[in-house]
């Protein structure tokens, strides 16, 4: 005889619709039937009275959830531990399934963990050549050989991420390489916010500019920088911040043409110094193209909603990530991923990784419906169906018959908080109501 659960009592919020007082049964895994009918006595049964059941959050852009190279660096890679713990957080947080775009790690470096970890690539040409410019330290020789058409084949599910804040000069040579080198070289600490001034005096916004050392000066001595430190400061940058930027808008079209070819959607790091290259792009190839992070703090909101209009027009998927914009708002503003939901110009929700400071995107759906900009069914189409459809993921993403039985049950007044997140059927993460 099979073996059901039920869950009882809740609101269903799945695909757009609400269906309030629903009973979902789920047999071997799967979601068996959706109905108002009480679960037959003596049956195994969750009561969701009072909560909402949603679909699984589906996470298409975060890092760090493998033991293979991070970053499209292709940095030292997580210890197996620090890649459970980040799957850990995420599962908490309503995650079901999440795509890890670090780009060069294989499938052999997804510990088991409950959480479905899927894969992006980027093994390709210029993103290897931009990797090491950068890092490089986390490739292996079978690294550096695998294709990303093979990576393809054995089952990743995007290209991607194309470009980052690691190989543009953005959010990951500021808070990580320029600082470390400027570190070592200068025993001065940089913060974040300091090393893309720098940054940007030295080289402009979008890193392609000739080294102005002037503004590079002025800007290090009104941020009380020695002059000093001079040298090492302005070899920090070109090395770290300018010399791979050409060469990862290199693998852009690279990525596109891969796209096109196999059908695949690429991902790209959507920032001041790439979204150029994406518009072009948009234009030009047939690729199934996601413009990442929307809102990266490099873009003006106006120039974000501008960019994003345009995007649309060309059939490009519009993502925008929570990063640490809900809640702590250390390293980026709530501003761009505001004005965009305002505009509505949003088509899903991710994490990206926040020098590991992300936060939910739950908490950033009710930020959301709290403001006005969006309703309640669409803040979890856009963490679960939507990003289920934009990837083909057939089996996920809504609340219906003959799909996984991955649920989340939170509460009505506040999306972020989740009791109870179910995958495949098992309860994986449960707190008291």
């Amino acid at each position: 005889m099979p073996h059901d659960m039920y869950l009882h009592g809740g609101t269903i919020i799945s695909g757009g619709l609400t269906t309030p007082a629903a009973t979902i049964r789920i047999r071997d895994g799967v979601i068996d039937d959706v109905s108002h009918e009480p679960p037959p006595t003596g049956a195994q049964v969750i009561d969701t009275s009072g909560s909402l059941m949603i679909p699984g959050v589906i996470n298409t852009h975060a890092h760090g959830l493998t033991t293979g190279p991070l970053f499209s660096s292709a940095a030292q890679p997580l210890t197996r531990d620090q890649a459970l713990a980040n799957a850990d957080r995420h599962m908490s947080a309503g995650v079901t399934t999440v795509v890890n775009i670090c780009g060069f790690a294989v499938p052999e470096d997804i510990p088991e963990h409950p959480l479905q970890v899927l894969l992006g690539t980027t093994n390709l040409p210029h993103a290897l050549t931009a990797a090491d410019l950068v890092d490089g330290s986390g490739l292996t020789e079978h690294d550096r050989h695998m294709a990303a058409s093979q990576m393809i084949e054995s089952g990743a599910v995007a290209i991607g991420e194309v470009g980052s804040g690691a190989t543009l000069g953005g959010g990951v040579a500021a808070y990580r390489y320029v600082p470390n080198a400027v570190r070592e070289g200068a025993g001065l600490e940089l913060d974040t916010e300091t090393a893309t001034a720098l940054i940007d005096a030295l080289v402009g916004p979008l890193r392609t500019s000739e080294p102005d050392d002037r503004a590079l000066a002025g800007t290090m001595e009104m941020r009380g920088l020695p002059s000093s430190a001079f040298a090492v400061v302005r070899a920090a940058i070109l090395d770290f911040a300018a010399a791979p930027v050409v060469a990862s808008l290199g693998s852009f079209a690279e990525a596109t043409s891969l796209s096109a070819q196999t059908g695949v959607p690429v991902i790209f790091h959507t920032a001041e110094p790439s979204l150029r290259e994406i518009l072009h792009l948009a234009r030009t190839t047939e690729a199934r193209m996601v413009a990442g992070h929307m809102n990266h703090p490099s873009i003006s909101p106006e120039n974000a909603v501008a960019a994003a209009r345009i995007l649309r027009e060309d059939g490009v998927t519009l993502d925008v990530s929570s990063l640490d914009i809900v809640h702590a708002q250390a390293m980026c503003s709530p501003d761009v991923a505001d004005a965009l939901a305002s505009a509505g110009l949003v088509d899903t929700l991710t994490t990206d990784y926040a020098s590991g400071a992300w936060e939910p995107l739950l908490g950033l759906a009710q930020r959301w419906i709290g403001l006005g900009h969006i309703t309640l069914e669409q803040g979890v189409d856009m963490c679960t169906s939507a990003p289920a459809d934009i990837f083909g993921f057939t089996d996920r993403g809504q609340i219906t018959p003959g799909r996984k039985a991955d649920i989340v049950v939170c509460s009505p007044d506040n999306l972020e908080d989740v009791s109870t997140v179910l995958i495949d059927g098992i309860v994986r993460n449960s707190r008291p109501s």
